[in-house]
């Protein structure tokens, strides 16, 4: 859980890097989910301190990876994340 929290960070840190990938490897990293379930499953329940299911924005703002792309992982807008939305976006996947 760590490595997957650790993760977060550092991928904050590099969204702001040049994107200098081909269209091919973007497409091949986005087809593959990058964390496991049980990874996800994990690292959900870490931040959800209140365990009511969902991590509010107040949450979320110990982990800057999430902090950072919390209203785009909120595709529903309601000011939390479901555990669906934040698989969808550590993983980079559209939601159902």
């Amino acid at each position: 859980m760590a490595a997957l929290l650790l993760a977060l960070n550092v991928q904050a840190q590099n969204a702001d890097a040049p994107a200098a990938a081909t269209a091919e490897a973007v497409a091949a990293e986005m087809s593959a989910p990058r964390y496991s379930a049980s990874d996800l499953e994990r690292a959900f329940g870490f931040m959800d301190g209140n365990r009511d299911g969902k991590v509010s924005r107040e949450e979320a703002s110990g982990f800057r990876g999430v902090a950072k792309n919390f209203d785009r992982a909120d595709t529903n807008q309601d000011g939390f994340l479901s555990r669906e939305e934040f698989d969808a976006a550590m993983n980079y996947v559209k939601p159902k």
